[in-house]
C-alpha cells in the first residue's frame, strides 16, 4: 500500500494537509530534516526529479521574523540566490513565498518556499525541480503550494455534506464495528482523490487511532 512509504509523523491538534501534483509518488528523503513530516517526488528527464516537502516547527516568532531567519540561512550558502516574492495566499492563511536558486550537481536548481506560521508552529513547503524543467511544473507546484491548509477537523474539507456524513459514521463506527468497519473506512478514505495522498494518510491515521485504541 502506498501509505507504507510515508514517513512517520505526529498528528497536531489541528491538522495540516496539502494537495501534490497529480500522480507524483511519496518519498522517504536519504537524510530527512527532523521537521520534514513528508515528501513527494515527480518525474523529470535527469536522476533530479521534482519534488515537494512539508516541514512542521515550533516556533515563537511571527511570520516576518520567521522568514528573516529563513532567508539569512539560505544565504550562508554563497551559492544560492534568494528572491522574496511577498505574500502568498494558502488554504491555511496569508504566508510568504520564496524562491531560490542554488547549484547541484545535476545542474542549476529553483526551489519555492511557501511559508505559513500559526498558533507558534511554522509549515514549510518546499518545491525543487532543475532550472531548465521549472516552467513545465510552475503551475502544477503552485496550486500545490497555495493548496496548504490547517484544519481542527480531519473530516471538513469534504464538501459534500452527504459524503462528510457517511465518512464520520464510519469513523464512529470504528468503535464497535470491528475488522469489517476497519475495512470498509480505508476503502472510504482512498476513493477520496480530490484532497490528495497527505490528507487520506492523515485520516487513515486518524482512524487506525481510533479503531486501535477501541480494540
Amino acid at each position: 500500500m502506498v501509505f507504507l512509504f510515508f514517513l512517520a509523523s505526529q498528528i497536531f491538534a489541528s491538522h495540516c494537509y496539502f494537495v501534490p501534483p497529480t500522480d507524483w509518488e511519496p518519498a522517504k528523503p536519504k537524510n530527512p530534516s527532523p521537521y520534514v513530516k513528508i515528501a513527494f517526488l515527480g518525474n523529470g528527464t535527469t536522476e533530479f526529479r521534482p519534488s515537494i516537502n512539508l516541514a512542521v516547527e515550533e516556533v515563537d516568532v511571527g511570520l516576518k521574523e520567521y522568514v528573516k531567519t529563513v532567508k539569512g540561512l539560505h544565504v550562508q550558502d554563497p551559492q544560492a540566490k534568494v528572491r522574496d516574492l511577498g505574500k502568498f495566499s494558502m488554504k491555511g492563511g496569508d504566508g510568504q513565498l520564496l524562491e531560490i536558486s542554488n547549484v547541484s550537481q545535476f545542474g542549476n536548481i529553483k526551489l519555492l518556499q511557501a511559508i505559513l506560521v500559526k498558533n507558534n508552529l511554522a509549515y514549510i513547503l518546499t518545491s525543487a525541480s532543475l532550472k531548465e524543467e521549472f516552467a513545465k511544473f510552475q503551475s502544477a507546484l503552485i496550486q500545490s503550494l497555495a493548496s496548504l491548509n490547517i484544519i481542527e477537523n480531519i473530516w471538513t474539507p469534504i464538501e459534500d455534506p452527504d459524503a462528510r456524513n457517511l465518512v464520520e459514521a464510519l469513523f464512529q463506527s470504528l468503535e464497535t464495528g470491528g475488522e469489517a468497519a476497519w475495512t470498509q473506512f480505508q476503502k472510504k478514505i482512498v476513493s477520496i482523490q480530490t484532497l490528495g495522498a497527505y490528507w487520506q494518510f492523515c485520516a487513515l491515521e486518524e482512524g487506525k487511532q481510533k479503531f486501535y485504541k477501541e480494540q
